[in-house]
């Protein structure tokens, strides 16, 4: 066996070890233990204040039922029901009054807070609060004044009192005496009962020992299941909102979701303007040209730069040292006699020659006569 795969099996058995140790040393040291946290209020228990009353209710056994107060009057309760407003407000509809007041001529329960009570003023709109007589009071305290007190409500069906602690800064008065029970509370009542037909009408001062922050202590879970009646045959209507929200509250309410649905249109038509709609096209092919164009393009561009001289003169150097190149003999001639001797062996005059090498041109037509004369010194080379 190889040493390397010695000293790999050697390390990789120490750290299985180490694993294994340290595995064991966790366990032994560590136990696990589960912990309750408050998180706080979900949005279901912020949104519906009576939340905590309803689910009590349903474990005792009664048909509960939260409600919005636009579901209520779409789907209308029955005789014998009992509804639970936590913030209630007469109908204005007349429709819907009627409506009201025939379902508890009918044997229903409407139970309800003194802040639903109008004032005098208010009272003609209010057909059933002028009917019954109630009058909410606010109480003028002193800064040092204890503004809770408890209650001890007695219930017909139940033989001990219940203690429910109430708010005294505000007390109801039976203005006409037709409360058929009352509960004291200061100068007024805390809780006062009305017979409408076969039905019932009772009126709180203060119903915030029905919230979900109040219903769990002292006896407030039970002073609600006698509200509503232990063994109550009907449904338990729990009415949590009364009035809806003006449309600059939702807008507000909704402002975050508005921005990012904006912003995210934004992105989207930033992002749509470096986006191709389709395929890209294909570059436009030029036709292509003669190369006889391409030459007379050049040389329009070379005798109008200067007349071709340095090209002219770069042909004549050229030509002329391959001639001095093969026949050395020329290197020592005049140009006279060099022309002459050029001039015998290529087919063309000496003048010719001569003109062909070591004559200025000015014109196009020298310059094409010359570059002929070179082009047949080349060939004869």
């Amino acid at each position: 066996m190889r040493e390397a795969t010695i000293v790999r099996l050697i390390v990789t058995g120490v750290l299985a070890i180490l694993t294994a140790w340290t595995l064991y040393w966790f366990y032994t040291h560590f136990e696990r233990a589960s912990r309750e946290t408050i998180s706080g209020y979900s949005q279901e228990a912020q949104r519906n204040p009576l939340l905590a009353a309803e689910r009590f209710l349903t474990r005792l056994g009664a048909d509960t039922k939260s409600i919005s107060v636009s579901e209520l009057w779409r789907t209308p309760p029955q005789p014998g029901d009992v509804v639970l407003f936590h913030r209630f407000s007469y109908p204005r509809v007349p429709e819907r009054q009627r409506q009201l007041h025939d379902w508890l001529a009918a044997g229903g329960h409407l139970i309800i807070d003194a802040a639903a009570v109008p004032d005098e003023e208010d009272k003609a709109g209010n057909e059933l609060f002028a009917e019954l007589g109630v009058k909410a009071v606010e109480r003028d305290f002193e800064p040092d004044a204890a503004r809770e007190q408890t209650l001890e409500i007695a219930f017909a069906d139940f033989e001990d009192r219940v203690s429910v602690a109430m708010n005294s800064d505000r007390y109801l008065l039976d203005t006409e005496e037709l409360a058929t029970a009352g509960v004291p509370l200061g100068d007024g009542y805390g809780l006062l009962q009305y017979e409408v037909g076969d039905g019932y009408v009772t009126v709180l001062a203060d119903n915030a020992f029905l919230e979900n922050r109040q219903i769990g202590t002292g006896e407030h879970a039970l002073a609600l299941a006698l509200l509503v009646g232990i063994e109550h045959e009907g449904r338990i209507w729990l009415v949590h909102d009364v009035a809806m929200p003006s449309l600059l509250a939702l807008a507000w309410q909704h402002t975050s979701q508005a921005l990012i649905a904006a912003m995210a249109a934004a992105l989207l038509w930033l992002w749509s303007l470096g986006k191709r709609l389709g395929p890209q096209l294909p570059p436009a092919q030029a036709p292509r040209r003669d190369i006889g164009e391409h030459l007379t393009a050049s040389a329009q561009y070379l005798w109008g730069l200067d007349h071709c001289m340095a090209l002219l003169q770069q042909n004549r150097q050229r030509i002329e040292q391959a001639w001095l190149t093969k026949h050395y003999l020329l290197r020592t001639l005049p140009l006279h006699e060099r022309s002459a001797w050029i001039a015998a062996r290529s087919g063309l005059s000496a003048s010719a020659v001569e003109r062909a090498l070591y004559d200025e041109h000015s014109a196009e037509g020298d310059f094409i006569e010359i570059s002929s004369y070179l082009q047949l010194l080349r060939t004869a080379l």
